[in-house]
């Protein structure tokens, strides 16, 4: 076992460094928002299970190195799973480059490469019951996180409508739905920086009004505007007309108001399992 443990966060923040990359450049390489990559290299976020190989691979560790790492396991269940690889001729990189060959997602891989393994009489049914317990235990732990992770809260600001104003839109809905599943943080930074762009860009008003809901199910953002020009998606081509588009195809729900100041668009993201 390592004498040290060193977080996860911080072998991200390492690794990032040995490369020269920035934060963006591996966001990109780990298929995760930018935003969430940052979370985890300030230990304030966790990623979910269906990075942990990709994140292990990047960084040149087993998974079982890397939940040790981000403390999801302690340093015994990590003896375990490594004497575990061991018994069946495996690295830890290679346990997890031949489980991941099978069907399903992370928690029905590693089960199934158990199986297997105990079936070839390659770990002992003592080793698998052990496997099985961490894995299930990890499996409830992230079922929870995806609720357990993020509180209520809102956030409303109107500022000058420049071009400062989407990246500013983008950091209110990072530091207002902290712990919310990735995927759902992506979606809901990018959406508000295409809505944003579009009120600076096209509706001809001094300010934009930025509102954002964070609540146990679902994420609610609301983007204001003196423009009264006409709303609806439009086919998008090289000049344009992404913004609606991918509002109506990855909101869970939207819509338009009208009101005296102007107009608001609104989209609604669920977080519910």
């Amino acid at each position: 076992m390592p004498a040290e443990i060193i977080p996860l966060g911080a072998r991200l923040r390492q690794r990032r460094e040995e490369l020269g990359l920035t934060q963006a450049e591996v966001a990109r390489e780990l298929e995760v928002a930018r935003t969430a990559y940052r979370l985890w290299e300030k230990d304030a976020a966790r990623p979910s299970p269906d990075r942990w190989r990709l994140i292990a691979k990047w960084l040149g560790l087993s998974v079982t190195a890397m939940l040790l790492a981000d403390e999801l396991i302690d340093e015994q269940e990590a003896f375990d799973a490594a004497g575990a690889a061991e018994s069946s001729g495996l690295t830890g990189e290679g346990w997890d480059e031949l489980s991941s060959a099978t069907d399903g997602d992370f928690f029905s891989q590693e089960r199934a490469m158990i199986a297997d393994q105990a079936r070839a009489g390659r770990i002992s049914a003592g080793q698998a019951l052990g496997l099985r317990r961490v894995l299930t235990r990890l499996q409830d732990a992230a079922a929870n996180d995806r609720h357990d992770q993020w509180h209520p809260g809102q956030f409303r600001k109107r500022m000058p409508a420049t071009t400062d104003a989407p990246a500013l839109a983008r950091a209110a809905v990072a530091a207002t739905a902290v712990g919310i599943p990735a995927d759902v943080l992506d979606t809901a930074a990018l959406l508000t920086n295409e809505l944003v762009t579009n009120s600076v860009t096209h509706s001809g008003s001094d300010w934009v009004d930025v509102h954002v809901v964070l609540a146990t199910g679902g994420l609610r953002i609301e983007v204001s505007d003196e423009g009264e020009q006409s709303i609806h998606p439009r086919t998008a081509d090289a000049d344009g007309g992404w913004g609606l588009t991918l509002v109506a195809e990855l909101a869970t729900r939207w819509g338009v108001e009208r009101h005296d100041a102007g107009k608001t668009i609104w989209l609604e993201l669920d977080l519910g399992p």
